[in-house]
């Protein structure tokens, strides 16, 4: 249980019961009272920029002007960010933004899941969780909010998406990823989706915290007489997300963030020979949201994901 005192900047470890892991987090009590957002970043491993982020938000977020309490995860994986694992608890081997709700009584990493249910969804009016392209993975800048909450946890969770500086926001249909979790729970959350290939800098980092600021003054709680600004992204209200058929090497056609008509051709998988083994065309209008750009690809993983515009 998180303790909280009116006023207040600390940081604090978060030890999940019954396992060796932890979450370092810093914790600001306002000194008004308000409502209580959780700013979570690392539930993939990788996936740095949130991560720094995070933390310098930590340090920047003065006490006197919040009203209620924003709760910082800084690394939810933290024990996969040290090892650098290719974004999966090392505990296990699981991937933790597939696990929610969790089990206290299962492996590590669904107790790690149950845990942020139980000590964190639980004690959230909004969430935000801070993502990025994975190791193999480049992506254009974009967010998720709620599409299988109910109406009025959708309708918030989108009004937070307008209010990040990108160019797309996408309704998502995501149910057992944190932020998904958190919805079904009644807690309006997004995904904030920013940089790739494992990489970060200090350009990006920054960007996410005035995304991040932005929101806090959005819902009141940072009260820094500055205006929230409604940022009046694109739409998207549908999603592709395709895994591969086959293994083999895969030639993307498209980069991240580049527009197509139905029909067109987005990539295809050759074997190491070069012969054709499968091909990818779009089935509407849209734009390439995030995509793998290792040549190797393994049947069944992420190989590229777009939006019907």
């Amino acid at each position: 249980m998180i303790a909280y005192k009116k006023n207040t900047k600390e940081r604090i470890a978060l030890h999940i019961p019954n396992t060796e892991l932890i979450i370092p987090a810093t914790v600001i009590c306002g000194a008004k009272e308000g409502k209580t957002i959780t700013i979570s970043a690392g539930i993939h491993s990788r996936e740095y920029v949130g991560v720094q982020a995070s933390t310098l938000l930590a340090e920047k977020l003065n006490a006197q002007l919040i009203h209620g309490r924003v709760i910082l995860l800084h690394a939810c994986n933290y024990e996969g960010l040290i090892k650098r694992s290719a974004d999966i608890v090392p505990a296990d081997g699981k991937n933790l933004n597939r696990l929610f709700p969790g089990n206290i009584n299962g492996s590590p990493s669904e107790r790690l899941a149950a845990y942020l249910e139980k000590e964190i969804i639980s004690i959230s009016d909004y969430l935000i969780d801070l993502h990025s392209g994975g190791f193999c993975e480049s992506l254009v800048p974009h967010v998720y909010f709620q599409g299988t909450a109910s109406k009025g946890v959708s309708d918030v969770s989108k009004e937070i998406a307008q209010h990040m500086d990108m160019q797309y926001i996408v309704k998502s249909s995501s149910v057992d990823g944190f932020y998904g979790y958190a919805g079904q729970c009644g807690v309006p959350a997004v995904i904030l989706e920013r940089g790739g290939c494992g990489l970060w800098n200090e350009h990006m980092v920054k960007e996410d915290i005035n995304d991040v600021e932005n929101v806090l003054r959005f819902v009141k709680i940072l009260c820094d007489g500055i205006d929230a600004e409604n940022r009046n992204p694109i739409l998207i209200e549908k999603g592709f997300y395709l895994d591969s058929p086959v293994s083999g090497c895969w030639h993307p056609f498209k980069n991240a963030g580049e527009g197509f008509y139905a029909g067109e051709k987005l990539g295809e998988i050759r074997d190491i020979y070069g012969d054709m083994l499968a091909h990818v065309n779009a089935e509407v209008d849209g734009v390439v949201l995030y995509e793998t750009v290792s040549l190797g690809i393994e049947k069944g993983m992420p190989m590229i994901a777009y939006g019907m515009v």
